[in-house]
């Protein structure tokens, strides 16, 4: 991971705490974009914040009251299965009541999902900062996302699109999402299993596609060899510096930005072997 911030609560307030751990760094530093000198703990999170970090929040505070108020009693912390199966209480107590029945009956199944219900459902929390319409928590996995949010469909600048939080505008632009008419987020990542860092996993993905057999194989196979299948990704998906994460390492002047995986599909020239 990147690192872990936290948060504390007054009352029915939640505020995020000027110190985060930096993991790439193994250090403590400035939680990001935090003053350099004085110690603030006036940062509220949002229902918003919540909504991608947790799997539910019960807001308790009048609309456009700020800073929101949340019910401590009534959260889902953290992105559990109900973030994209949807409510599971009904689930939970039909199969415990009918436990030979193999076909869920009170669960959204998404690989039933047509490409656009399973883009929306990364979208929510992958798609930069979406302006809402709709309370928080309200919409639901399988629903279209524009009934829920602002969707801007105008084009980004080049280079406009920051590494972390928008994923899917990157990938959006890329050249292998453009000319598919069923790619994804889910034909890269397998959200039942941790695979993170594994290259050769994700290479071969590519490799589904970037094959011989289908007539686009990466031309610098003639220079690498078949090794070059073990990993597309630090080439055509390099790790980036973000402009929004930045850590004020201790005894650092200038801010140290953290490096996420870019998801603009693309050459990169500065990467081809020479």
């Amino acid at each position: 991971s990147i690192g872990q911030t936290y948060i504390t609560r007054f009352q029915n307030r939640f505020y995020q705490l000027p110190v985060s751990y930096f993991t790439p760094a193994k250090k403590w530093a400035n939680s990001p974009q935090y003053p350099a000198h004085q110690a603030v703990f006036n940062r509220p999170i949002t229902s918003r914040c919540f909504e991608c970090h947790t799997t539910f929040a019960q807001k308790i505070s009048a609309l456009n009251r700020e800073p929101e108020e949340f019910d401590p009693t009534k959260f889902i912390y953290g992105v559990d299965c109900e973030k994209c199966h949807g409510p599971g209480a009904k689930h939970v107590d039909f199969q415990t009541q009918n436990p030979g029945v193999k076909t869920a009956k009170y669960i959204i199944n998404p690989s039933a999902f047509t490409r656009q219900q399973s883009l929306d459902l990364c979208i929510l929390c992958h798609g930069g900062r979406l302006r809402k319409t709709a309370p928080s928590f309200s919409y639901v996995p399988g629903g279209k996302l524009e009934d829920y949010f602002a969707i801007d469909i105008t084009p980004p600048a080049p280079g406009s699109i920051d590494v972390h939080g928008n994923q899917y505008g990157m990938l959006s632009e890329s050249k292998c999402f453009q000319q598919s008419q069923t790619m994804t987020c889910l034909t890269c990542h397998n959200t039942h299993v941790n695979e993170r860092k594994n290259i050769t996993v994700f290479s071969q993905r590519c490799m589904t596609c970037h094959s011989n057999g289908h007539g686009n194989e990466c031309p610098q196979i003639k220079k690498i060899g078949p090794s070059i299948k073990n990993n597309c990704i630090d080439c055509h998906m390099p790790r980036q510096e973000s402009q929004a994460i930045t850590e004020l390492l201790p005894g650092q002047t200038n801010p140290t930005a953290a490096l996420i995986r870019s998801h603009l599909i693309k050459i990169y020239p500065q990467n081809k072997p020479q």
